[in-house]
């Protein structure tokens, strides 16, 4: 999905206009508009994020990366797995797995560099 169609989805969800969602965000309703056609993305970052908080989305989530809506931060918290492993779409049981075999390597590792 892309942003402009999620947008729409989001705003539609809260049942706000164009106009408010705009005031908001600080741009115009005609920009919310362009935004929700995928006419035009926002060139500023911060309306980005404005409108990602707004919602409570991430942004990854608004420009379709994606289709998690907020990712816990207990979750995040308590994860043994680095953000830069791909692990979306793994599920939990696949995912316990993985920290798994991460504890084994460092315990392995570990072991070997004492001896």
């Amino acid at each position: 999905m892309r942003f402009g169609d999620r947008l729409r989805e989001l705003r539609e969800e809260r049942d706000i206009t164009q106009k408010e969602l705009g005031k908001l965000v600080n741009v115009s309703a005609r920009v919310i508009g362009y935004y929700e056609a995928n006419d035009r993305f926002p060139k500023d970052e911060n309306v980005l994020k404005t409108i990602a908080d707004y919602f409570n989305v991430s942004v990854d989530y608004l420009v379709g990366r994606t289709d998690i809506r907020q990712f816990s931060e207990d979750i995040v918290a308590e994860s043994k797995i680095p953000y830069n492993l791909d692990v979306n779409g793994l599920p939990d049981e696949a995912l316990k797995k993985v920290e798994e075999y991460i504890d084994l390597i460092k315990t392995k590792y570990k072991t070997d560099k004492k001896t």
